[in-house]
Parts: structure tokens; sequence; C-alpha cells
């Protein structure tokens, strides 16, 4: 297990390069399309920039460095599972990031790092589930981690200038 540990921090960091970017280029330049198809949307992220988007980015990557340093270092069921929630979470945000493309149909800059990270990271999760003692319960808390962090990241991504 301890050889997929900071594969979770690595593919994150490797997909949001691609966000970092391209978002705000891609915001200006489909601004009327989001205004029109998705105004809520467009209202949170209209006055971001790269480095608010950044700093969430950033704030996202400490917490799952620190899950993986925790699964490494304890090298226990806890936080074993936790860390397989939260990177299961992680490989949720990519298949979110697919079907934003798919309704959106056309590029969005997330893409092609998740079509990228979705198979390595299903394939991680299919070889770790065979190696560790499995518990939802401490999995569904990894997960939960990772759904509290993104939200706080998209808050402070989208925080901006108003």
């Amino acid at each position: 297990m301890s050889i997929f540990a900071l594969t979770f921090p690595l593919l994150f960091i490797f997909h949001d390069m691609e966000e970092i970017i391209g978002m705000r280029g891609f915001i200006t330049r489909n601004a009327e399309m989001l205004q029109r198809r998705f105004p809520f949307i467009y209202r949170q992220m209209c006055h971001s920039n790269t480095e608010t988007f950044a700093i969430g980015v950033i704030e996202e990557l400490v917490v799952f460095i620190l899950i993986a340093i925790a699964a490494l270092y304890f090298d226990n069921t806890l936080c074993w599972n936790i860390w397989f929630g939260a990177f299961f979470g992680l490989a949720a945000h990519y298949v979110m990031h697919i079907g934003q493309f798919v309704v959106i149909r056309k590029y969005i800059p997330a893409i092609i790092t998740s079509v990228i990270c979705l198979p390595i990271s299903v394939w991680i999760l299919y070889r770790c589930y065979g190696l560790m003692e499995f518990n939802i319960w401490y999995a569904l808390i990894g997960l939960a981690i990772a759904a509290v962090n993104a939200v706080v990241a998209v808050k402070m991504a989208w925080r901006g200038e108003k």
C-alpha cells in the first residue's frame, strides 16, 4: 500500500495544474455562455483570479499530503481507510469534470487530466482495496473530509475581488 500513498497528492496536483493554468482564460472566453447557461456558477466564479484559485488548490493539497503522510506514518486501518475514502473522493472529482465536459460540450480546464487520472485512480483504488482491511465507516470519514475540503477550497478559490 505504501507505494500508492503519495500518488494521491501527486495525481491531485497534476490535475489541478491544468485547472489553475486554464480557469481564468476559460471564464473570460466563455463569459457569455456561462452567464446564459450557468448564471449561479458564473456569479460565483466571475471574480475569481488565478491567485485566489491557486490558494484554494494549495489548501486542498496540504490536506491531501497530510492524509497520505498519516497513512504512511501511522500505517493503521483507520488512516489507510481515510486515505482510501479521500482518494475515492478525488476520483469522483474527475468523474464530475467529465460530466461538466459532457454538459458544456467544449474543452474545460480539467478534462484532459481528468481523462488521464481517472483510470489510474480507479486502478490504484482497486489494487488497494484488495490489499487493505477495508472499513466502510472509516472510508466514509475520508470521503467526508475530501468533500468538506473541496467546499472550503472552492470558497477560497472563488472569493476573488468583487
